[in-house]
């Protein structure tokens, strides 16, 4: 499982949570980082809306190219009216910021 979050507190926090509950989790803070990241491909991608650098419809964007665009998306927001927009990226699902751990682990046991 991969984590895409710039906030790197935030990050290694889910990381930490998502490793206690028996998952692989790596994260990186940008577009850049991930594409050292894809090999071996990620079962799993939580991916924050906005990044310092890049964005998640480039981050999309790119996976679609190099033929990830089926690995599932839970694309993170503080802006919680955008689970519209989730849909139409194409994303698995949407959480909005703040959210339970709770929930993250629901959607996260959903797909991974």
């Amino acid at each position: 499982m991969l984590i895409v979050e710039d906030d790197s507190d935030i990050a290694s926090l889910l990381a930490e949570i998502l490793e206690n509950e028996g998952y692989v989790a790596a994260a990186v803070s940008d577009g850049d980082d991930l594409k050292g990241q894809l090999d071996p491909r990620p079962d799993l991608i939580v991916l924050d809306l906005r990044l310092a650098r890049g964005s998640a419809e480039q981050i999309l964007q790119s996976l679609r190219a190099r033929d990830l665009g089926d690995v599932p998306v839970i694309l993170l927001s503080a802006a919680g009216d955008l689970a519209e927009r989730a849909k139409e990226l194409g994303v698995s699902a949407f959480l909005a910021k703040p959210f339970e751990l709770d929930d993250l682990l629901v959607v996260v046991r959903r797909f991974a």
